[in-house]
């Protein structure tokens, strides 16, 4: 494991000191974080596990063709997500045609909500060691969290994981796509509006009246695992951010908009010592 990094240490050691007097009042400070591996495990029993679509596209769920079908996507939209330098609005449509196309495959494919709840129960989905720790210190102290994921059946895996977990609390908000199924519980589409990795900004969580622009708790914590996940404040006015991001690849892009990156396999440890 690699030593965690910071953009500015002497700033953000300073910087921290203000963000940890103030954070524990619930009408200053509100977390937003991602999922997929940010709060789960990226590699779980030696497999890579960055997300639960990576546990549901395999032989048992989605047959040899779905399966194949995925994987083929997979390879080409893949390397355009982690693409630092590609036009955000291209690779907007681009990743917006990557979940269509792989929702298809899914409802042709014969995916159930049986099967998707199937999916969380996976022994290779796991939570970031002390990441229930840190949601028990948010619990306590009654800080609001608002997850925003893309995941393609973000809102029903999130929601039963933290149930499951009993961490599905008040102050939780669960902000992602949305499985439409029909009378017999076969996936049909993923609902509009379709989040992504490239349009999941603040401006969503304002036009859906999750938060305002100006929101009232002045202070945030955002976590996330991509370069992208910074502009889940985009569109909104907060006194003072700190970024944090799990990553162990594009380091030095990384560095330029997070203030800290911790290794890709880290624990919850440093963050929730900025509360301390």
């Amino acid at each position: 494991m690699t030593d965690f990094l910071y953009l500015d240490k002497r700033n953000f050691l300073a910087t921290c000191g203000k963000l940890a007097a103030s954070m524990f009042d619930p009408t200053q400070t509100i977390v937003i974080a991602d999922f997929d591996g940010t709060f789960t495990k990226k590699e779980v029993l030696g497999k890579k596990t960055s997300s639960l679509m990576t546990v549901l596209v395999n032989d048992k769920y989605l047959g040899p063709a779905g399966t194949k079908a995925c994987q083929d996507l997979f390879e080409q939209y893949y390397p355009i997500e982690l693409d630092p330098h590609l036009d955000l609005m291209e690779k907007s449509r681009l990743m917006r045609e990557w979940w269509l196309k792989t929702t298809a495959v899914l409802q042709q494919s014969g995916v159930t909500k049986q099967m998707l709840l199937e999916v969380c129960d996976s022994p290779l989905i796991a939570w970031r060691d002390e990441l229930l720790d840190f949601l028990e210190l948010l619990r306590s102290q009654r800080i609001p969290l608002i997850i925003f994921s893309a995941g393609g059946f973000g809102q029903l895996a999130i929601e039963y994981l933290l149930a499951k977990a009993g961490h599905f609390y008040e102050q939780v908000r669960v902000v992602s796509n949305r499985v439409v199924f029909d009378e017999r519980d076969a996936l049909v589409a993923i609902a509009e509006p379709l989040i992504h990795i490239a349009n999941k900004t603040g401006a969503v969580l304002v036009q859906n009246q999750i938060l305002s622009a100006r929101p009232a708790q002045r202070q945030c914590l955002l976590l996330g695992d991509t370069l992208e996940d910074v502009q889940m404040i985009e569109g909104l006015d907060f006194d003072l951010v700190h970024k944090v991001a799990f990553s162990s690849h594009n380091l030095e892009h990384f560095q330029e908009k997070f203030d800290l990156v911790l290794p890709v396999d880290a624990s919850y440890r440093q963050v929730i010592e900025l509360f301390a």
